[in-house]
This record gives C-alpha cells, sequence and structure tokens, in this order.
C-alpha cells in the first residue's frame, strides 16, 4: 500500500472521538514494522487508531502500512529524533488516551482493553505496567515487578520510579496534556518523569503486556557518544522533583536518581563496544561521580545487583565490564 502523510488537522479530526491513539515512531524499521501493526490490529479492543510517524526514514515507511482504516500516517521530512516526534504526535492528536509503541515492540491482544478498562474504571490520568525484553537470540525475558497498590497519587507514584521499581519509558497509557518531551536521546526519563509530577492519580497494571525488542545498532542499546545526553538528563527534572517533594525527600530522590543515573551508564561502558576510547570516558567519568553513600541507599532499598555494579565499577573497570558481559549472556540463556 502507497500512504500519503495526513495533515495533522485531519489526524486530529480522525482522532477525535476514539478512545486511544497508539504511536508508533518509526525510523528506518522496515524489516520490524509490520510485525508490531500485526499485533496492534490484532487488539480485542476496537476503540483506537494507530498513528505511525515516520521520522524522516531513507524509505518512506507509510508504504509498508497495511490497508485498514485504522492506520494512519504522517511522515516528517527529516530525522528528529523521539522527543520530538513524541511531541508532534502530541499536537495532532485528541483522543482521550495515548500510548507509545516501538516500531520494533509488539502488545499482547488483551493490552489496549485491559490498560483502559483499569484507566477508567481507577479515574486515573496513567495506566503503568510491567515490560517483558526479547534478546537477539529470542529469549523473552519477564523481570520480577512488585505487587503496587492501585491507584496511587501522583507523587507517590513517581517514588515507585525513582526507586528502581520501574522505568522511565514512554510504553504507558496516558491522557494526553501540556507535558512535551524535551530534546535528548534519553527524553524519556523527563517525559515520564514530569507526566507523573502533573499527575493526579495513577493505576498500575500487574500483567505484563508489552514486549520490548532489545534491537543491536538502537540509539539507547549501545555505547554511543550520546551517552552524555544520560549525563545530563537529571538537569532536566531537577526543578520538577523540588516542585514535587520538599526536604530531605527530594535530597534523597535526587540523590537516588543520581546512582541509577550512573548504573546505567556503567552497564552502557560494560557492554562489548568497537568504542573503547569512549567506554574509558564513561567509566572515567562515573568513577569520579560514585559514592559511597550511592552503594549504601542500593543495598538500603533491595538492589544488591545495583550497588555491586557500582562497587566494580569504582574498583576495577576491567571486572566491571567482564561481569556485565557474563551477567548478559547467563541473562539470555535463562
Amino acid at each position: 500500500m502507497t500512504a500519503d502523510s495526513l495533515s495533522p488537522q485531519e489526524i486530529t479530526d480522525a482522532t477525535r472521538e476514539l478512545a486511544v491513539t497508539v504511536v508508533v515512531p518509526a525510523y528506518n524499521s522496515a524489516d520490524t514494522l509490520s510485525r508490531t501493526m500485526d499485533s496492534l490490529l490484532a487488539q480485542t479492543f476496537d476503540d483506537f487508531a494507530v498513528l505511525v510517524i515516520d521520522d524522516g526514514s531513507a524509505e518512506n515507511m507509510l508504504d509498508l502500512l497495511p490497508d485498514d482504516p485504522r492506520s494512519l500516517g504522517y511522515r516528517l521530512s527529516r530525522n528528529q529524533g523521539y522527543a520530538a516526534v513524541t511531541n508532534h504526535a502530541l499536537e495532532m492528536i485528541a483522543s482521550r488516551w495515548t500510548i507509545f509503541v516501538d516500531s520494533d515492540d509488539t502488545i499482547a491482544p488483551e493490552c489496549l482493553e485491559v490498560l483502559v478498562d483499569r484507566g477508567e474504571r481507577e479515574h486515573s490520568d496513567i495506566v503503568v505496567l510491567p515490560l517483558s525484553w526479547v534478546h537477539p537470540s529470542g529469549t523473552r525475558v519477564v523481570p520480577p515487578h512488585p505487587m503496587i497498590e492501585s491507584p496511587l497519587s501522583g507523587d507517590r507514584a513517581l517514588r515507585k520510579f525513582i526507586d528502581g521499581r520501574f522505568r522511565f519509558t514512554q510504553h504507558l497509557l496516558f491522557r494526553p496534556n501540556h507535558v512535551r518531551a524535551a530534546a535528548n536521546t534519553y527524553s524519556d526519563l523527563s517525559f515520564v518523569f514530569a507526566l507523573m509530577s502533573a499527575a493526579e492519580r495513577v493505576s498500575f497494571e500487574p500483567r505484563c503486556l508489552y514486549n520490548c525488542y532489545i534491537r543491536a545498532g538502537s540509539v539507547t542499546s549501545e555505547l554511543r557518544p550520546t551517552i552524555w545526553d544520560l549525563a545530563t538528563v537529571l538537569d532536566d527534572v531537577e526543578d520538577t522533583l523540588f516542585e514535587t517533594y520538599r526536604g530531605k525527600e527530594a535530597v534523597e530522590a535526587i540523590h537516588r536518581m543520581r546512582w541509577m543515573q550512573l548504573n546505567h551508564m556503567v552497564a552502557k561502558a560494560g557492554d562489548d563496544t568497537e568504542l573503547p576510547g569512549l567506554q574509558a570516558e564513561v567509566y572515567n567519568w562515573c568513577r569520579e561521580q560514585i559514592r559511597f553513600s550511592h552503594v549504601v541507599d542500593a543495598l538500603r532499598i533491595r538492589h544488591p545487583g545495583k550497588g555491586l555494579s557500582l562497587v566494580l565499577a569504582k574498583l576495577s573497570p576491567t571486572v566491571h565490564s567482564r561481569a556485565y558481559r557474563l551477567r548478559s549472556r547467563f541473562k539470555e540463556r535463562v
């Protein structure tokens, strides 16, 4: 099918009466987009549309869309990145809810029905769900996730993310509002942070209905110079954090997010890389930032693996890198 890019007004009109708009950012994803679309169009829920935004791909991704009235397309003339796609989508859609699904991921057939039902029943602004991870080998890993009271107030829900119980990703159902993404490779962190801080009520769905496919070569799966965006992303949320929390609680939250950030950076550095110079720079920067108090806090909130990772990175990047690669291989086989 050859699909024309709709105008922003056409997309607004097409989504105005819908319960959900599923936004699919697509960039050079011809090999995976059909899998994603198949899972979306197989939903048990029917009050939705799928908006595929082609982020300036070499090949027009809209040409790959199925001939289905629920499929909408919008094409950017040049590659602008995930944050820009997020903002373009939020300016156009008019449905009650939206969720972002990456162009190489899939969701369970009942996903939208379950999430919308919970959100409407609990009168929430956001519905969070756990994610599974599918490795290039095909191994699907469902990380342990806590059973959380639902719903929670926005500030209490945000603490679950700050404490590392859930990842800061845009793969959640939410009511579109004024929040927009900052221009950062890791914009999902600051975007979800802002969403949570603006929410009155957040629901938690315990079932794992979203599959994230780990793709070699993606912007955030490998060590790249954009890793330094992660070093600065907390600057985008610090003001909001101090508006949401007060005094000791705010200081504790920023301290925890700092070591979570460092843990993520050393994890990127620890994997196999074709950029040994950048790997050394990241390790050296993180080693200067890691504090004993970070390790203590990781242990206190029951993240011993993250605490050990910080210790190894601080003491010996070589040992840390070897341990990280062994752990990654073990996880793929389990």
